[in-house]
């Protein structure tokens, strides 16, 4: 059977993009000793060897190998320049090993992560102010993408990718028990009801990462703050003038994703890593699989030698109202560069290399759709669609808040979140969470924790 993963969403026209915007001019903070890569002039190599330090989260394979096959090409033209990566999982140990480098003086050039969730490494002066790259000015992107990448107004982190989240499902199931991609919340959870019935199980959750509790919510939260103008929901959070139960969208967002979760969970729902929820949903263990865009190339992966398999993806739906959900958007890679750091400008020629010579050879390594739009020939229908639907600007962004979560209410959040999932699957507390009422006193508890530290 022909495999073509295509988005299914009602009423969404598709559209066409240009395949690559030109290659803006290299910034002019570019390292004395070489004109930066993409430029006319004629760059000279560094006199000694030089060593940029990369330390990132993207742990998928695909991801890390593409990015590395961008600093070969860049050692290509510097052979005097080579790369030291290290990786760590974001939803577990990222923070706390980046954190542990810095204090120890073992510091990173390139540094990945959106700036708003390292406040800290900015106030304290590792993380080098962006503000009026030529390069990223060049780059024509929107408020929202600018607004990931940046803190109290000034840029702080070169843009990649971006990502958004939704329902992947197995088409050959739905084809056999004669099931439509929902256009409603009630006909989602019909469909779960029905799978289930069949001896099918819905889900295949990976509520041991603290990701999947966060997309759970977002669809409802983000969208329905920002439509509603609070803005700055996640500042007032942080800065104590507002409270958890002051904004409804956390309790709808907690209702829902309950009802998704239903009385079907899997045993293992709460100790699946993604990597784990991925197989099971290629093997045809379940029949969805909430992920986001970024595991995209992982799944793809894993039906390498798979052809027969099937699947569709679709933006979840959160009410009745049968309107075109409202896709998330969040700048995903992004690399931030440390001013103290040893070789910090050879880290910057290098993301200015990245960014306007590399970005169609990065979406074709790392399957994610570019920041800039960037295609080629080799651009899946997926990712196509993924960057259609953002261009009608049906959208809701996380740079739209004034604000992201720092790290440790990002911390915070996802431990309450984490709880509630435990409860919900399992049907025992965890943490004194036994309901989305003490899950949203549990939150708060550990957001005054948070504010409270802050403020010693």
């Amino acid at each position: 059977m022909k495999r073509l993963l295509a988005l299914l969403l009602t009423g969404i026209m598709v559209l066409s993009l240009a395949a690559c915007a030109s290659s803006p001019a290299p910034s002019s903070s570019a390292p004395a000793a070489s004109a930066a890569p993409g430029s006319s002039s004629e760059a000279e190599l560094p006199a000694d060897p030089v060593t940029v330090h990369v330390f990132h989260y993207m742990v998928e394979g695909e991801k890390a190998a593409a990015m590395e096959a961008i600093q070969d090409k860049f050692t290509e033209l510097y052979p005097n320049v080579s790369f030291e990566n290290t990786a760590y999982s974001q939803g577990t140990d990222y923070f706390a090993q980046l954190e542990t480098a810095i204090a120890s003086g073992d510091m990173p050039e390139i540094m990945m992560g959106n700036p708003g969730m390292y406040s800290d490494l900015i106030d304290e002066g590792f993380v080098m102010d962006l503000t009026g790259n030529e390069v990223i000015q060049g780059l024509g992107l929107t408020g929202a993408d600018m607004g990931d990448v940046s803190y109290k107004g000034n840029w702080y982190a070169y843009p990649v990718d971006f990502k958004t989240w939704g329902v992947f499902y197995n088409k050959t199931i739905f084809a056999d028990l004669g099931l439509n991609v929902p256009k409603t919340q009630t006909e989602l959870l019909d469909i779960c009801k029905q799978l289930k019935a069949n001896n099918i199980d819905p889900w295949a959750q990976w509520y041991s990462d603290g990701a999947s509790v966060d997309i759970e919510m977002r669809p409802i939260l983000w969208t329905k703050a920002l439509q509603n103008g609070d803005h700055d929901m996640f500042e007032k959070l942080m800065s104590g003038e507002k409270q958890v139960t002051d904004y409804p969208y956390f309790r709808e967002a907690l209702e829902s994703w309950q009802l998704r979760i239903g009385d079907w969970a899997r045993n293992d729902a709460t100790s699946n890593d993604q990597t784990a929820a991925n197989e099971l949903f290629v093997s045809g263990q379940t029949a969805m699989l909430y992920q986001g865009t970024w595991s995209y190339g992982s799944i793809e992966d894993l039906l390498k030698d798979n052809t027969e398999f099937d699947y569709g993806f679709f933006l979840c739906p959160t009410d009745d109202t049968g309107a075109d959900p409202v896709m998330n958007v969040q700048v995903d890679q992004a690399f931030m560069i440390n001013p103290r750091s040893e070789q910090a400008e050879w880290a910057q020629t290098f993301m200015e290399y990245w960014l306007t010579d590399c970005m169609g050879m990065w979406s074709d390594g790392s399957s994610q759709p570019c920041i800039t739009g960037a295609t080629t020939e080799n651009t899946p229908d997926f990712l196509k669609t993924i960057l259609d639907i953002k261009a009608t600007g049906n959208v809701s962004g996380y740079g739209e808040f004034t604000l992201p979560f720092s790290s440790a209410y990002t911390s915070a959040y996802r431990k309450a979140l984490t709880a509630f999932a435990s409860y919900c699957c399992i049907g025992t507390p965890a943490d004194g969470v036994d309901s989305v009422d003490s899950c949203l006193a549990y939150m708060q508890e550990l957001f005054d924790e948070e504010y409270a530290q802050a403020n010693l």
